[in-house]
């Protein structure tokens, strides 16, 4: 047999070298492809397993035996990913802000806590060694979550392309990195905010310079918010309503979208699904540590943003309610938590910018009350434009009218995540006594923030924005999931409600999938992925015209400076060049209310050297705004006099240099 089995190994071997020698399925493009897809992924892993190592001895004083492995593993790792984000914070801010410095600390990090980070990677090893679906219903949901789950890794190992990504969360750490430290930027107020996420992307961005890292990191956080959900659902209900409450929150299309973006809403939206599972245990324990805990998180998560304040009141509510005789020590101990770990932040503000909490009501780095009135939208709520009739019925309202990038909620939730917990009053009475308390835990916690965001909406536009309150979102997955949960539980005559009620929720699962996938390949995910695509047509897909305008500044004398007009986002801009953003659309408009001439600012800008970017289309949206109109008006006349194309698309980007004559 010795021989035979030679022959056949040999000609076997043979056979497919020469096939694939000749057809190459896999070429060098698509080897660099993927190869740095997994390089992301090798990145962002390692940063989240030493994070699990970090949480894990933070947390090691903390009796976590009673929670579900998908709830102490990712508890363990946001709290991980906190800390981290604080000591690269002060390494930046001592001018070390640099991928060897940085890189290092996580080595000496990992080496020194190689314990416990083994055994948070034993753990999640074993989490998904121990998955068993008892049910068809159960597989069915989790071939749907994980389904949704690929598309979105998917979207996020692809080149950014977002918003706010391009205007704020990608160039802080790209300028943090490229200038070694972190340091005041007077031509981005967003820079001042708390940046705990934008940190840890600098901290991926820095070891291989690859942008589609940061995306990862975000991903990981909802991934993270989901085990945090479901697992809370699963230990006081059951396995499927587990799979439930993440569904309820990946269904939600702009929850799926946040996925595979470089934002930070995913952050808080963990620190919510933490909040919940620790409050849960404080109140069942009374335990001090378990109160500290929530204060750290309540701590961490306003370093992510500063909305998140509102889950520190209702933390601090939650607290008052079950123990008001030890009001005074309780607050002590859990306000002291969250001011160390907020404590960071507002020096970073304070420091950087002349304001802890930078832009708002103290103001500071170039920021005066002008400004403050341009980036306020205090007074344009729901109460002044007629729709107080929403606040009431708020959730139900963003459901409806919600969607992404629209107006007002800017928020597509899906038709389940924010009404299901009204099953609660329907099946109130066949849940047992533990699923009951954490429905009331939902409540207390979740009560404060729903009374939070209706007042932001009522006096503000961008108030009404669901992502404002994405802490109360796991919230209301665990509620809505224990809502189905209790139809399961009621009698099947006349009408078996939990039957119906699954179907629909399973024709718009159906609808998620399709279109989730309908927005990976309009986006060019896929083909990227596998090469078909280059990272241009990306950009081009999804940005157009930007994209063009972008590469089109490369084409400037190294050095130069380009003014962005009417147009926020300066990620793309080559490195060659400076590119200065316009974030609230008064580049021209506040100098000319200060009192300069047309004349006088162009003169200065051609004397710094600039040339201006106009975005026509950003101009023509911004013209007649009652803010600025008489000051834009005076724009046409000026460049017709000063300026001169450099370069155009011919309809949406124009590019100006200085006349001869001016």
């Amino acid at each position: 047999m010795l021989w035979r089995a030679a022959v056949v190994l040999l000609g076997v071997l043979a056979l497919l070298v020469g096939y694939y020698w000749v057809h190459k399925p896999i070429d060098a493009a698509l080897a660099l492809r993927f190869g740095g897809a997994l390089l992301d992924a090798a990145t962002v892993g390692a940063l989240f397993v030493v994070a699990g190592g970090v949480g894990r001895r933070s947390l090691a004083r903390l009796d976590l035996t009673d929670l579900t492995r998908a709830e102490r593993i990712a508890l363990e790792a946001v709290i991980g990913l906190g800390i981290i984000g604080i000591a690269a914070l002060a390494l930046g801010m001592a001018g070390l802000f640099r991928g060897v410095v940085l890189w290092l600390l996580l080595g000496l990090t990992a080496v020194g806590l190689r314990a416990a980070l083994l055994g948070w990677l034993r753990d999640t090893r074993e989490l998904v060694s121990a998955l068993r679906f008892d049910s068809r219903w159960a597989g069915f949901l989790a071939a749907v979550s994980l389904t949704l789950l690929a598309l979105a890794l998917v979207r996020a190992l692809a080149p950014p392309h977002a918003w706010d990504a391009m205007t704020y969360h990608l160039v802080a750490p790209q300028r943090y990195l490229a200038d070694g430290r972190i340091a005041a930027y007077a031509d981005n107020h967003f820079f001042g905010f708390s940046q705990l996420v934008e940190i840890l992307f600098g901290v991926v961005m820095s070891l291989f310079g690859r942008d589609t890292s940061a995306a990862l990191v975000h991903f990981g956080f909802g991934v993270l918010a989901l085990f945090l959900t479901a697992g809370l659902a699963r230990r006081y209900a059951n396995a499927e309503t587990g799979w439930l409450a993440a569904l309820l929150l990946l269904s939600a299309h702009s929850i799926w979208l946040l996925l595979g973006w470089a934002y930070v809403d995913l952050a808080v939206l963990a620190y919510g699904a933490a909040a919940l599972v620790a409050a849960g245990r404080w109140r069942e324990t009374r335990a001090s540590s378990w109160l500290a805990l929530l204060g750290v998180i309540a701590g961490l998560a306003f370093g992510v943003k500063y909305t998140a304040v509102a889950l520190a009141v209702a933390l601090a509510l939650y607290v008052l309610w079950h123990a008001p005789r030890y009001a005074l020590s309780n607050g002590l101990r859990f306000g002291g938590a969250a001011f160390l770990f907020a404590l960071p932040w507002l020096l970073k503000g304070a420091l950087l910018y002349g304001n802890p909490i930078y832009p708002f009501l103290f103001g500071g780095l170039n920021w005066d009350v002008a400004r403050s009135e341009t980036f306020s939208t205090l007074g344009s709520g729901l109460l002044a434009a007629g729709g107080a009739w929403q606040l009431p019925v708020l959730p139900i309202a963003a459901t409806v009218l919600g969607v992404e990038s629209g107006a007002g909620f800017a928020f597509t939730a899906g038709p389940w995540l924010l009404t299901a917990p009204l099953l609660l009053l329907v099946g109130w009475r066949w849940l047992d006594g533990r699923a009951r308390r954490l429905a009331l835990d939902c409540l207390l916690l979740g009560a404060p923030l729903l009374v939070f965001w209706i007042i932001l909406a009522a006096v503000s536009d961008i108030g009404a924005q669901t992502r404002l309150v994405m802490m109360a979102l796991p919230l209301a997955a665990a509620a809505g999931a224990l809502g189905f949960f209790a139809l399961a539980h009621m009698p099947d005559k006349p009408i078996h409600l939990s039957f119906v009620v699954r179907a629909a929720f399973t024709l718009t699962l159906i609808l998620s999938v399709i279109d989730a996938a309908r927005a990976t390949v309009r986006e060019q995910a896929i083909p990227y992925l596998f090469a078909a695509v280059d990272r241009d047509a990306v950009l081009d897909a999804n940005l157009e015209a930007h994209a063009g305008a972008m590469r089109a500044l490369a084409t400037l004398p190294p050095g130069s400076r380009v003014r962005l007009m009417w147009e926020p986002r300066s990620y793309h801009c080559p490195a060659s060049v400076t590119c200065i953003p316009d974030l609230l659309f008064d580049q021209w408009a506040r100098p000319l209310q200060r009192g300069q001439t047309p004349g006088e600012l162009l003169q200065m800008w051609k004397s710094e050297g600039d040339y201006l970017l106009v975005w026509e289309t950003g101009y023509a949206a911004q013209r007649d705004d009652p803010r600025f109109a008489a000051e834009n008006a005076q724009f046409p006349a000026a460049r017709d006099r000063w300026l001169t194309p450099v370069w155009t698309d011919g309809v949406r980007y124009t590019l100006y240099g200085w006349r001869d004559s001016s």
